[in-house]
C-alpha cells in the first residue's frame, strides 16, 4: 500500500461500519511514526468500531508534525459479515481509502485481506464469461460441436474455437476433419 501521511492537525483516519454488528464489534490496530524534522517517534493505536458511529483509527498529529501511517488492521470478530469504510478525514471532508466486506474471522490490512487461516484473499480479475461448463455425456444435441482436449472432468470455463477443421455432432456421432488420410467424414 502507498504510505498515508497526516500533515495537519485537522487530518485523521476514521472507520465507520455500514450497519450494526450481530454480536461483537471489529477490532482495529494502527502503527505510525511522527516526524517533527528533528525527532522521529513511533506510536500505535488500537480499539473497536462502534456500529455506524465514526471512530478515529489514527488521530491527527500535533502542530508541525507529519504522522506517517505504517500499518492498519481491522479484524471482524463478529459472527456475521461486516462492511466498513476506512476514510481519510480532512476537517469534515471524508475521502474513502477502502470500503471492504469481511466474512466472520477475516482481517483486512493495508497490505491485503486475510481469511481465518491466515491465507491472503485475492481477486485476480473479472472474466468476460464466468459461467463454468458442466461435463456431460451428450448424445442428443443435433449441432456441430468442436472437440476440446482437457485433463480434468469439471469446472472449465468456455473455450474459444478458432478453427472448424475438426467437428463432432453428438446426435449423429459424426466426427468430421478437413485433413487426415481421406479428408472427409469418419
Amino acid at each position: 500500500m502507498a504510505t498515508l501521511i497526516l500533515d495537519a492537525t485537522n487530518k485523521s483516519i476514521v472507520v465507520t461500519l455500514s450497519g450494526t454488528v450481530a454480536t461483537t464489534q471489529p477490532d482495529f490496530t494502527a502503527a505510525y511514526a511522527d516526524n517533527t524534522g528533528s525527532a522521529f517517534t513511533e506510536g500505535a493505536n488500537d480499539g473497536a468500531t462502534n456500529n455506524t458511529t465514526e471512530v478515529t483509527v489514527v488521530a491527527a498529529p500535533a502542530a508541525a508534525t507529519r504522522r506517517i501511517i505504517k500499518y492498519i488492521t481491522i479484524e471482524n470478530r463478529d459472527t456475521a459479515s461486516i462492511t466498513f469504510t476506512l476514510s481519510y478525514k480532512n476537517n469534515t471532508t471524508l475521502r474513502t481509502i477502502a470500503q471492504v466486506t469481511l466474512a466472520s474471522g477475516d482481517t483486512w490490512t493495508t497490505e491485503g485481506a486475510y481469511d481465518t487461516t491466515g491465507a491472503l484473499k485475492s481477486t485476480i480479475g473479472t472474466a468476460t464469461n464466468t459461467t463454468n461448463i458442466g461435463i456431460t455425456n451428450d448424445t442428443s444435441t443435433n449441432a456441430t460441436m468442436y472437440p476440446t482436449w482437457v485433463t480434468g472432468t469439471s469446472g472449465f470455463l468456455p473455450a474459444k474455437v478458432t478453427s472448424t477443421k475438426l467437428t463432432f455432432n453428438p446426435s449423429t456421432g459424426i466426427l468430421t476433419a478437413t485433413g487426415g488420410i481421406s479428408g472427409g467424414t469418419f
